[in-house]
Formats: structure tokens, sequence, C-alpha cells
């Protein structure tokens, strides 16, 4: 792939919070099958959360599951199922959309091959697990994200139930914040870009998105997540989920804080 030089226009913001449905703190976001709606959780609420690309919820297509504390979701190739995470058990939950049933729950320390990555993870936990979920459309394959201390990116295989590999990212790859340490920077929603062969990293604390290239392992851009309010540049607080439609050069990311959907258009300089 080349090294084009990618920056961001906002084109579109929407405040998508429905308390009354239970949608509080929207964490995590997923385009649907063919690029038309979203799904969403919010963290404290059982609940997958359908949405139109100008953030209404759609009661109708959304539905309760048995499940709580969800931080990231991520539809799979063929859009039939959806897979989420739960912090605080680091478990990852598929769920068929048809049906809207929990198919599996795997933490994990279930999976084969956990011996790589439990030196990670401490028990009891610190709070510090994992925050987002994508896939891999090309291979089917799972990628999830522990938040941080220290972040990790942990690729699973399609099923969810072997750990093929994991990689820490801090400055050795290119995860760096010109004004965060290393010991603060996090990691929290992620989106497969099939068109690139890439992954997009939003951080809560860098206020940014990392373009990340796994293949070669190393961040190709680091995109500051700013917004102009009254002329006056504004950072979005608490970006939690992020979504990418590489064929309509579309990205989009959700503000936890806010309750609020950015969406953004991609232009490559080169």
């Amino acid at each position: 792939m080349t090294d084009a030089t990618l920056s961001l226009s906002l084109i579109g913001e929407h405040r998508i919070l429905d308390k009354a449905a239970g949608l509080n703190e929207p964490s995590g976001l997923t385009l649907n099958h063919d690029g038309s709606a979203f799904y969403t959780v919010s963290d404290d609420t059982k609940a997958v959360f359908r949405l139109d690309l100008k953030g209404r919820l759609s009661i109708a297509e959304s539905f309760f599951i048995g499940v709580d504390d969800l931080e990231g979701i991520a539809i799979n190739a063929d859009g039939s199922q959806l897979h989420a995470v739960q912090e605080e058990t680091n478990a990852v939950i598929t769920i068929d959309i048809a049906s809207r049933r929990e198919l599996s729950r795997r933490p994990l320390a279930a999976m084969a091959n956990y011996d790589s990555i439990k030196r990670y993870f401490p028990d009891p936990p610190d709070n510090k697990g994992l925050e987002g979920i994508t896939v891999n459309t090309r291979t089917g394959h799972l990628f999830v994200v522990k938040e941080g201390r220290p972040g990790l990116l942990i690729e699973l295989d399609a099923e969810g139930e072997s750990i093929l590999q994991a990689r820490l990212l801090n400055d050795s790859n290119g995860f760096v914040h010109p004004k965060v340490g290393p010991e603060k920077l996090d990691f929290s929603g992620l989106s497969y870009d099939a068109e690139r062969n890439t992954i997009w990293i939003t951080s809560d604390k860098g206020q940014c998105l990392y373009h990340y290239d796994w293949e070669q392992n190393r961040v190709l851009q680091r995109l500051d997540l700013v917004v102009e309010d009254d002329n006056k540049p504004r950072r979005i607080r608490k970006s939690e989920g992020v979504a990418i439609d590489p064929a309509r050069q579309r990205l989009y990311v959700v503000s936890e804080r806010d309750g609020r959907l950015y969406i953004f258009k991609i232009d490559s300089n080169g």
C-alpha cells in the first residue's frame, strides 16, 4: 500500500444520546453490512442499538442481550453476526443478528495460546482490559485491543477460539503522542479498513486516531480528532468508537462523553 498522507474534514455531527432507551454512553461503533446503518453499545445497558447514518435510534432494530459492560462492537464479513468485548471479563461475545441471540461468550483466558499474553492481564483485573474489536474482512480474523498498561493489539481466529498473535502498542511501532506520555496513552475503538488493509485505532487520552499497518507493524499516521466550534478548534472527548467506510471515504467517530456522532470525509494527499 502507498503511504499517502490522509486528512479528515468534518462533514456532519449528530447527537445520539437516548436516555429513555438506555443509550447513555455510546462505547463502540460498527457499520452494518451495506454501510447504511450502525450498531453501537452502551456499557451501562444490556442492549445492542441500531442507528441510521445520522445517528437516529431505531427502536425496532435494537435489542436487549443478557450481558452488560460492553465496550466495543464489530460486524463479521457476511453481516450475519456481531462481536462485542466485555472489559471486566476480557471476553468476546458473539451475537446472531437475525435471532438476536448470544451464540458464545469466551474470555481470552479460555482461548488457545492465552499463555502468550497472560502476563499482560493482571489478576484481579486492573480496569485496563479489552476496549475495542474489529474484523479483518479479508481473513475473518478478529482483532481486539487492550486499553492500556500496556496497550496490546491481539489477533484471534475467526471463531474467537484461539489467539494467533499479539503486538504491544508503544513507541517502537509508532504509538507516540506529543502531549500524552507512554504510561497514560490509551486505546479504545478499532475499525478495519478493507481498502487499505489497515486498522484505525482511537485514543481517548490522545484525542486522536492512529492509522496502523498490522503487516508492517507500524503507525502510518496519527490524526488529531479536532472539530471547529464557532471557529474555535475543539478536540473530541472520549472517542470510544470508530467505523470506516472506505468505499465512500467516510470515517465515523462516536464520543462517549458528549454522546455525539462525528462524520469525517477522508482526503488523500498524494
